[in-house]
């Protein structure tokens, strides 16, 4: 919650938003909690399917919580440092997945990408960036 509320705050305060607390709140309150444990439920039926010997839910949601920790700077407007920030958090994912749930790197991967893309990709904004980039 707190690399949500620095990565919204700064990216509220870059957009000048006259609802900065109400956005803030709303965002670190609400969909935070929300958002991570849905990727969660969805992360875990992917490991269902793909691994064997899982661990619990709890941890993936550790997981995915400790993933996120270097999109604190993705509020930023920086298309670059946006798309590092979810590169990273990828990254960290796949590793986490692979180490808390022993299995191998490639299937971390492809148990992954569906909640990558929605964490890191959307709600992140790496693929806004990637575009910003490409364009």
């Amino acid at each position: 919650m707190v690399v949500v509320m620095i990565e919204e705050g700064s990216r509220l305060i870059l957009v000048d938003s006259e609802y900065f607390l109400i956005s803030l709140g709303i965002a670190v309150l609400i969909v935070t909690p929300v958002l991570l444990h849905i990727v969660a439920a969805i992360q875990t039926l992917l490991l269902r399917i793909g691994a064997k010997n899982r661990k619990g839910i709890g941890t993936t949601v550790q997981v995915i919580g400790y993933s996120i920790a270097p999109c604190i700077f993705a509020g930023f407007a920086i298309p670059s440092l946006s798309f590092l920030c979810a590169v990273y958090g990828s990254i960290l994912l796949i590793i986490g997945l692979k180490e808390v749930h022993g299995v191998s790197l490639e299937r971390a991967f492809l148990i992954s990408i569906i909640p990558a893309i929605i964490v890191f990709g959307y709600l992140f904004g790496g693929i806004l960036a990637l575009n910003s980039l490409v364009a």
